[in-house]
């Protein structure tokens, strides 16, 4: 038996062989289509994922310095809150409510140098007010006294003054009567209401300057 191969077997061969070489050919440009395509898509992702990170990181940053700011807000807005209140309790000075106020504008009209007039002590009871003070007499000497207010609900004004007593001695009820009529003018036109701050509990700590209820006397060669 012969092992060479016959005309049309030889053409058969070569014809497999053109076919497996073509598609071998037609395998690899796929292959390389695909890689192609695949690093493509490759490179048209990496800058979109590279600016989405840049992107968070950017609103990160802005949301971090947007909260320090906001933190700084606080603390400032904390801190001046503080400052006021610091100041309002050390240095504002004690004021007291209406029912003062009336009262001290009677007794200014009631005394005859109310220039001179000096409080010392204010005591809210609630429906009275007992002011203690000081005023310059006829004969030149600073006397203490005391008035008391007497306080009743009033459907118009409010309220208005039921009795007045000065050092204890009851005030003419025609002459209070008189003077609640001009209680909305004092409500428009409020007097300053700022009260002496109150004494103090120990006895140690209570010290009266006499020297500012005294008469000054400037006589050469002896101050």
């Amino acid at each position: 038996m012969s092992d060479e191969l016959s005309p049309d077997e030889e053409a058969v061969v070569l014809g497999v062989e053109m076919v497996d070489r073509e598609e071998r050919k037609a395998l690899r440009k796929a292959q390389k289509e695909a890689e192609k395509a695949a690093k493509a898509k490759k490179d048209s992702q990496e800058p979109d994922e590279i600016e989405q990170a840049l992107a968070n990181s950017r609103l990160a940053e802005q949301q971090r310095q947007q909260r320090k700011k906001y933190f700084k807000y606080g603390f400032y807005v904390l801190g001046l809150t503080f400052v006021i209140w610091a100041y309002d309790f050390l240095f504002a000075p004690y004021t007291s409510d209406m029912k003062y106020g009336i009262c001290k504008v009677y007794l200014e009209l009631d005394v005859q140098y109310p220039q001179d007039l000096r409080v010392s002590t204010v005591d809210d009871y609630g429906s009275y007010v007992r002011i203690w003070y000081t005023q310059l007499d006829a004969f030149g000497e600073y006397r203490m006294e005391q008035i008391q207010c007497n306080y009743v609900p009033d459907e118009t004004l409010g309220m208005r003054l039921d009795k007045v007593a000065i050092n204890r001695r009851e005030v003419d009820p025609a002459k209070v009567e008189a003077f609640n009529r001009s209680i909305p003018v004092i409500r428009d036109y409020p007097p300053s209401l700022v009260v002496p701050p109150p004494l103090p509990d120990s006895l140690s700590g209570l010290q009266i300057n006499t020297d500012a209820f005294r008469f000054q006397l400037n006589v050469r060669g002896l101050n």
